[in-house]
């Protein structure tokens, strides 16, 4: 199983790294897919380009066997739309079986989100529980799950809600703190903030 962990990361930074290491032990993924998003369609337009994005990405993977830099939507002109970008997927993955990561922030929205219905039709949905936000358990209701195993034995596609431990980070509070030069450094990779500072990012 393949696990598809979609965002800005703007920057990339160790709350992203401990989400996506606890959900490839929690249900057993083969591998999990950085796939940062050129234009977005539910969020503001990134502060960082293209370019010094992937390369943070590169750099705080770049020791995990089982993470991979997903660029598919960096390649495409125009927005990115994760109906379009799960259907290239399977293309290019056939015969595997597609995992997308959610926060249940982003879940709760999914319903706003283009085609939701085949997008669950392509992939499981992994959603991780944040103690502040509520599930909408109405949201495609027939299809929750409570067991990882399940998904490995389902013939339709099936969301999971998954208790994580949360990590404090934030790209947000991480980028005013960079711009401020007070950054923690323990919430970046020391590569990556290495990246920032040499290439005087976010000041």
């Amino acid at each position: 199983m393949i696990g598809i962990f979609g965002g800005t990361f703007d920057p990339i930074h160790n709350g992203h790294l401990h989400v996506a290491q606890q959900v490839l032990d929690l249900v057993a993924l083969d591998q999990v897919h950085f796939l940062p998003c050129a234009i977005p369609v539910h969020r503001s337009v990134p502060y960082e380009s293209a370019e010094n994005r992937l390369r943070m990405i590169e750099l705080a993977i770049a020791n995990q066997e089982k993470f991979r830099l997903n660029t598919l939507e960096m390649r495409r002109d125009g927005k990115s739309y994760m109906v379009d970008t799960l259907r290239d997927i399977k293309a290019g993955f056939p015969g595997h079986t597609i995992c997308l990561i959610l926060g249940a922030d982003a879940f709760n929205q999914i319903k706003g989100w283009k085609s939701p219905r085949e997008i669950l039709r392509l992939a499981h949905l992994i959603v991780c529980r944040r103690p502040e936000v509520t599930l909408d358990n109405a949201i495609f209701s027939d299809h929750w799950v409570e067991a990882s195993a399940s998904l490995g034995d389902s013939t339709e596609s099936s969301i999971l809600p998954l208790e994580i431990n949360e990590n404090p980070c934030s790209s947000t509070r991480i980028r005013d703190m960079l711009e401020a030069q007070t950054a923690e450094i323990q919430c970046l990779h020391p590569a990556v903030y290495e990246y920032i500072q040499d290439h005087h990012l976010y000041h």
